[in-house]
Parts: structure tokens; C-alpha cells; sequence
């Protein structure tokens, strides 16, 4: 089920929830091109970035898709068919193969995008390509070659066994006769679970909140087969640009060879072991520091976002002594099964749901509620309807002790921070705070040519599932106004919106806020070497003595 796509300036703003049932991604369908659609002379043009057929066609160009002109095929269907971002652009990062960061292994790897790598059924059998191939000994003489191929099918993990209409939406779709879960089993992990939430942790209410709502590394019962194959363009070659300084669970620290002074933190995702994190992020700045680092850039590519309490930490790591202004205003829906529910949570001494009113605080007074100001709400009008919401809260949060003496905290010329546009939720959270409260500058790689290119998408609300919404009305024995789904699946809505200090649009409807400083293009070169973007952001914002200029590629906004 995808939301009504409603059209919101240049792009596609779905409706604020997300709903996928499992039933319908069994399988994964690939296409043996991944693709990719660098700018060469200021002309954008889609190429094949892999082969997997092995008959040398990379770096040719993709001039037709089923008959549409390429690039107009890709972004179509992604617009149909996601629902990511606003922005084209980001949309088009999304369809797209893009490097993304190995948090094991420590390195970046082609992942194919939305376009060529589905887990819906395409609509034909196979695609058709005509594509233009560069002269070459491989190619001779063969230009132009028009192709149909097929689209490989993969059993994704989650498949159980069929052979009807009916046993297939009994084995594969229903919650109430999954073949995997035994009904004893069932009750009493519900019993043990009923017991140790009465006693919710500060964590567990932070995973309850995870907003990341990413594009997932599907897992297939017969692994997808690897090609190891690179092809360079003119004279790349694989020597390192950066070394690695730090290895944590997920973040890593470079220091760029060239220039020692700056350092790179890749930041790949908010959903870390928060405890384990806030020792990572403290120990690798300071090696960073002690190997000379005086600057650095926060790459926060392909981050789908994750907890709350990360992107703050993120935020007051960079600008200690301003912590107070990385936690957002923000309001919540309050129909009255939220207010029943908060008004019984805050009699519950044992329990502390999302709801409980004294897991926020009043912006004037900074002291946590005592009362349940779900009470308090008043109608406002928000994508055409008038619904009641809360004042103004603020949400806890337990700021860390972030000591200074790093040269870069406090110094917003000393930080950079670079993004794919995809920078979902609380990655989100943490770019716009960075951006536009303390003025860090920002740079967004891909999208179109000539277009801007949003710094983070959907930054602006607090996801909470089904799931975890009528654990909370059970466990404080509240009537819920919902049931849960038949269908085994995902089931995600806003509960609260962020607003910028003193504006009173939500962010997630605020467009002036998702402009990046600087814009650049994928080449053949940086679509295969990430680590060389960094070296171009380092050469463009941090002037080596005796460079002039700036770099022709980067686009200033």
C-alpha cells in the first residue's frame, strides 16, 4: 500500500504515515546494470556504473530505458514509487547506485539503487536498453547496442512455502497464522513482555522511537552473487586518500593524508547503542585531535536517520555550551485516547510510556510536567484539517558532559558537513541544528544537474510504530481506538512535530531550511572513489596557502 502521493512545490510529499505489508516483498527482482548518472561538461547522462552480465559495458551511456529517454525513466518511477524525500533530486540519489559505508568492513561499496534492485513486481518481464558504448578495444566498433534483458528473482528470507492463494496469504501475510509463530510461545513472550516494560528504560523509549524509514539491505536465501569488478576513469587509481584514525561500531575517523589538519567522521546512521556511542564519538574526536586534526567534516551520506537522543549528542558534541538549543520545540496530536492514555500513565508510578507528560518539560519554567498537558490542547489547522494539539514542549533529553577544548566546538568555520539529501528523521534533526542554528556550512552531492539539492529530508517528526502504541495501551490498561493489522507488516506515524526556534511552521513543511550551501556532482571518478569528495570539500572550504579560486565543480547556493 503506498500513501497518495499530494503534490507539495517541485517534488511529492506523502502522506504522513507509512504502512508496508510484508506479504507483498517476498522477492527481490535485479536488473544486471547498476546504474548511475554522472556529469561530464556539465551534461548529465546516465551510465552503467557495474556489469553484471561481464561484457564490459561499463561507462556507456544508457541513452533510452523501455523507450523513455533514461534519466526521465528513472526519476518517473521513483517518484511513483518512493516516497523519501520532497526533493527530486534526492529521489533520484535513491533510484540510483550510490557507495554507501560498510559499518562492519570499513569501506564504501556500490549499492544499487531503487531503480534496478526492487522488491515490487516490475511490470515487464524484462527492460530494454539502448545504450552508446565509447570506442574501445572491448567495443571496436559496435557504438550503439539495443538490449532486452531479463529480471533476475531472488526468495527473499521472509518467504514460507505456498501453493495456493490461500495457503500463501495464511504462510506469508496474516499475523494470526504465520507458521513461525507458535501460539504458546507467543503468550508467554507476551507475559514477559507485559513484565519488563513496566519498567521502561530512557533506551528503550528512544528505540521505540526510531524514525528511520530506509531503503533495507534485503537478505535473500541464495546470496546475490558478487562482482569484484572496478573500472577507472583516466588516471584514478586506488591510492588512499584518508586513513582510518578510529573504527567504532558504526561511526569512523579519517585523517585526509594530504591535509592532516582536517578529519572525517563518518557518520552512517543514528541507530547506535547509545551508551556504547557516547564513549565511540568522545574517544575518537580525541584521537582525531592528538593526531593533529583541527578541522572536520561530518559525512552523514545515505543516513536514514535513527533516535532522538543521537542527533542531539551529535549536535552538542560539535557546540557543547549551547546544548540547550539542540533540543526542538515541538507539539503532539492530543485525540482523546492520547490524553486518556497520558493522564493513566502519569498516575503509573512503574510505567513510563511516550505519552507520560513527565517525560517532557515546559519550555518557560524547564521544569518536567507534573499535569497532563494533553489537557490543555487547542485546534490547529495542518495539512487542511483543524486537529487538536498540545502547546509547546520541550521533549527530556539528558544532555552528556561534553567537555571543550577541541578546536572545532564552538567554531562553525572549523565544521562542514556533507550529505546525499537522503539524511532522514533525526539525521535530519542533526543537519538542520548544525546548519541553521549554529551556521555550519553544508555540501549535497548528486541529484540533477543545475538543481538544488535538499540537506536532509523528513527532518521534522517523531515516528512511532503500531506495534509499540498498543503495547503501551495494554500495558496501562487503556481501550485502544485502533486494532492491530491482519497483515504482518510495518505500520509508522508522526506522533509529534520540531519547530526551528520561534517559527511556527514545522520543519517538515519549512523548505527554506533544507537548502545546502553548496551543491556537487557525481563524476565517473567520485561515483567510484567517495573518499575523494572529501578531499575536494577540504581543497573548496579550506584554503591551502597560496590556493585561489574555487573549485568549478562546486556549485555556491
Amino acid at each position: 500500500m503506498t500513501p497518495t502521493p499530494t503534490i507539495f512545490g517541485a517534488g511529492v510529499l506523502t502522506l504522513s504515515f507509512l504502512f508496508s505489508a510484508f506479504c507483498y516483498r517476498h522477492y527481490l527482482f535485479v536488473q544486471p546494470f547498476d546504474l548511475y548518472a554522472p556529469v561530464v561538461d556539465n551534461v548529465q547522462t546516465v551510465r552503467i556504473l557495474l556489469d553484471k552480465t561481464e561484457n564490459g559495458f561499463e561507462e556507456c551511456k544508457v541513452l533510452t530505458i523501455d523507450g523513455v529517454n533514461a534519466l526521465d525513466a528513472i526519476q518517473n518511477y521513483i517518484d511513483i514509487h518512493s516516497s523519501v524525500s520532497k526533493d527530486a533530486g534526492v529521489r533520484l540519489n535513491k533510484a540510483l547506485t550510490q557507495l554507501t559505508f560498510d559499518t562492519i568492513e570499513k569501506e564504501w561499496s556500490p549499492n544499487a539503487g531503487l531503480f534496478t534492485s526492487r522488491a515490487i513486481l516490475p511490470e515487464r518481464q524484462t527492460m530494454s536498453y539502448h545504450i552508446q558504448c565509447p570506442v574501445t578495444e572491448t567495443h571496436p566498433l559496435a557504438r550503439d547496442r539495443h538490449l532486452n534483458l531479463d529480471w533476475q528473482v531472488y526468495r527473499l528470507l521472509s518467504w514460507n512455502s505456498f501453493d495456493s492463494t490461500d495457503s500463501f496469504l495464511k504462510q506469508n501475510c496474516y499475523r494470526d497464522t504465520d507458521p513461525v509463530l507458535n501460539p504458546e510461545d507467543t503468550a508467554q513472550e507476551s507475559k514477559r513482555s507485559k513484565r519488563s516494560k513496566r519498567y521502561m528504560s530512557e533506551e528503550r523509549k528512544q528505540e521505540t522511537l526510531q524514525a528511520a524509514i530506509d531503503t533495507p539491505r534485503h537478505n535473500t536465501i541464495h546470496p546475490l552473487p558478487k562482482f569484484e569488478k572496478r573500472q577507472f576513469v583516466g588516471d584514478i587509481v586506488d591510492d588512499p586518500v584518508a586513513n582510518l584514525i578510529f573504527n567504532g561500531t558504526s561511526t569512523a575517523f579519517y585523517q585526509l593524508i594530504k591535509r592532516a589538519d582536517i578529519g572525517v567522521v563518518v557518520i552512517p546512521t543514528h541507530s547506535v547503542t547509545l551508551e556504547v556511542e557516547s564513549t565511540i564519538m568522545v574517544q575518537g574526536f580525541n584521537l582525531l585531535y592528538q593526531a593533529g586534526v583541527r578541522n572536520v567534516i561530518l559525512d552523514l551520506t545515505a543516513n536514514g536517520g535513527g533516535y532522538v537522543n543521537f542527533a542531539y549528542d551529535l549536535v552538542d558534541w560539535m557546540f557543547p555550551s549551547d546544548n540547550q538549543t539542540s533540543v526542538y520545540f515541538s507539539d503532539l496530536r492530543a485525540s482523546m485516547s492520547v490524553k486518556a492514555l497520558a493522564q493513566t500513565d502519569l498516575e503509573d508510578e512503574e510505567y513510563a510510556s511516550y505519552f507520560n507528560p513527565s517525560s517532557f518539560s515546559n519550555p518557560k519554567t524547564m521544569q518536567d510536567y507534573q499535569t497532563n498537558f494533553f489537557l490543555q490542547n487547542q485546534l490547529v489547522k495542518r495539512v487542511h484539517r483543524r486537529l487538536d494539539y498540545t502547546p509547546l514542549v520541550f521533549m527530556n533529553h539528558n544532555l552528556g558532559a561534553f567537555g571543550m577544548g577541541m578546536p572545532w566546538q564552538q567554531d562553525a568555520q572549523r565544521i562542514v558537513v556533507m550529505t546525499d539529501g537522503a539524511c532522514g528523521s533525526a539525521c535530519g534533526m542533526s543537519l538542520n541544528r548544525l546548519k541553521n542554528t549554529h551556521g555550519v556550512k553544508s555540501y549535497a552531492v548528486g541529484g540533477r544537474v543545475g538543481e538544488d539539492l535538499s540537506l536532509f529530508s523528513f527532518p521534522g517528526a517523531s515516528v512511532y510504530g503500531l506495534d509499540a502504541l498498543l503495547e503501551d495501551f495494554e500495558n496501562l490498561g487503556v481501550d485502544p481506538p485502533m486494532r492491530q493489522l491482519r497483515y504482518k507488516g510495518v505500520y509508522r506515524v508522526p506522533i509529534l512535530e520540531f519547530y526551528q526556534d520561534g517559527d511556527p511552521v514545522p520543519i517538515e513543511y519549512n523548505p527554506k531550511l533544507y537548502k545546502a550551501d553548496f551543491h556537487l556532482d557525481y563524476t565517473p571518478v567520485t561515483a567510484r572513489r567517495h573518499d575523494i569528495l572529501w578531499e575536494i570539500v577540504a581543497n573548496n572550504h579550506w584554503k591551502q596557502e597560496g590556493q585561489t579560486g574555487d573549485d568549478p565543480s562546486i556549485e555556491k547556493h
